[in-house]
């Protein structure tokens, strides 16, 4: 992760692509669980929100 900001969080890709991504509703981690990955690699299941900028997170993991 690059940059936190409460629900939301930059993610760099593995191609060294930049992703948006914000935590759903649903979503087994809240916000305040989020700066300890910081800089960590995580891996993160979601999905495209065409009516969005960001991308709707299920799941981060640490790796």
């Amino acid at each position: 992760m690059l940059l936190i900001q409460e629900g939301r969080f930059r993610l760099l890709r593995d191609d060294g692509r930049g992703l948006t991504l914000a935590l759903s509703p649903s979503a087994k981690i809240e916000p305040q669980d989020l700066p300890p990955l910081l800089h960590r690699r995580v891996s993160v299941e979601w999905e495209p929100v065409p009516s969005l900028v960001a991308g709707k997170v299920h799941r981060v993991e640490p790796l």
